[in-house]
């Protein structure tokens, strides 16, 4: 499966990705393709090469004659719409700027139909955000990872006026994805290549992504100079190992504890799934001046991180949580209820890196079978294997 990592190290706007993608080999002529489909008059989309700090990268300039940018939700949703472009382009180039409106609709406290875009109804942009997503189609891209998002300090000078950075749209857009703040005098995201990267990318996939293979890599120029960093994205294009059902970004909190009651700790594990924790676990260990103490470890996504750490801080007594990221390969998997000689039982089913497939039964469905017919936990346990397997592969 084709695969696009966005690595934000300065930063992401429309030009910025547009500029990566052709670096990583789309043609000018897909961008001037699409601005054509989208009945764009008088559009000029210009590439120039060059070098930021060493790195050589790609630059893209989109020049119009237009006169005016002010641009309805609705009027830019039917020029997509109406354009001869892929339908699976136009789902999600529709998708981005209906984020992108709710963003701004939100700020504004107003509905979205009363949303006019300023600076992202032009031309320009909407080449970028139609365009990015028309290149990465043209790629085959299946899947989308990033890294977190950084963002400047300081103002801008925006249409409404003077507005702290990131700007409230950004804010908006980046809401429960993981963002680093910088010193950086300057807007680094931008509303355009935030709407872009927060719809294409899943929250729980804004983390170092899982293992695939780079074939390709690209950097796309911005137009400022920055001090402290080069002003480039990079995108990095790969496969990921179609036997790997899905590879997810995962958060890992831990913290040790060993001055609390055990009698707490289920009741603790038991608030801690009910929150969306996917596993909680306990392993002894031997702390400062040799006491017994309890390592907690909770595995979660990122958008759940907050909530999980506020609840260990709550219902345990240790003062401090530590996290880190970590990648888990997760197989396909389905649950279903099957009709058995011994019951109707719940099962899980995955799907084995080889394409064969494995079936097991709820354990309090296996129980209550088990009290229903008289049989052993072990024996029907067997016998319930034996069935399941059989039927599936």
């Amino acid at each position: 499966m084709k695969i696009a990592y966005f690595d934000m190290f300065s930063g992401v706007s429309g030009d910025m990705i547009l500029g990566a993608l052709a670096d990583c080999g789309v043609p000018l002529e897909v961008l001037k393709e699409t601005a054509g489909d989208l009945g764009l008059k008088d559009v000029k989309i210009n590439l120039s090469r060059g070098e930021i700090q060493g790195i050589a990268a790609v630059k893209i300039d989109i020049e119009s004659g237009e006169t005016h940018s002010h641009r309805s939700f609705n009027a830019i949703r039917d020029m997509i719409r109406k354009s001869t472009l892929a339908e699976e382009v136009k789902e999600t180039a529709v998708k981005i700027f209906q984020r992108l409106g709710e963003a701004e609709a939100r700020v504004h406290g107003v509905e979205l139909e009363k949303i006019h875009f300023h600076e992202v109804g032009a031309v320009d942009s909407i080449v970028d955000i139609v365009g990015a997503v028309a290149a990465f189609y043209h790629l085959g891209i299946k899947k989308y990872y990033a890294s977190a998002f950084r963002v400047g300090s300081g103002f801008v000078e925006i249409a409404h006026g003077r507005l702290p950075l990131p700007v409230p749209a950004t804010v908006e857009l980046i809401e429960g994805c993981p963002v680093e703040r910088t010193q950086v005098q300057a807007e680094l995201t931008t509303p355009t290549g935030a709407a872009i990267v927060s719809t294409l990318v899943r929250k729980e996939d804004f983390l170092p992504a899982g293992p695939f293979t780079f074939n390709s890599v690209g950097y796309g120029q911005g137009t400022r100079r920055l001090a402290d960093r080069p002003n480039l994205l990079r995108i990095a294009l790969g496969e990921e190992a179609e036997s790997l059902k899905d590879t997810q970004a995962a958060v890992m909190l831990e913290c040790n504890i060993d001055d609390m009651n055990p009698q707490y700790y289920g009741y603790l594990m038991d608030q801690l799934f009910e929150a969306g924790a996917l596993d909680v676990f306990f392993t002894p260990v031997q702390m400062k001046k040799n006491r017994p103490g309890i390592m907690l470890q909770v595995l979660t996504d990122n958008v759940k991180l907050q909530d999980l750490a506020r609840i260990i801080l709550t219902e345990s007594t240790t003062i401090g949580v530590r996290y880190h990221g970590v990648n888990r390969i997760v197989l396909a998997r389905e649950t279903k209820e099957v009709e058995t000689p011994w019951g109707n039982f719940h099962i899980k089913v995955v799907t084995l890196p080889d394409g064969s497939r494995r079936a097991r039964p709820e354990f309090e469905d296996l129980r209550q079978a088990a009290q229903r017919t008289g049989l052993p936990l072990l024996e029907i346990a067997g016998r319930l294997d034996a069935y399941l397997n059989k039927t599936e592969s």
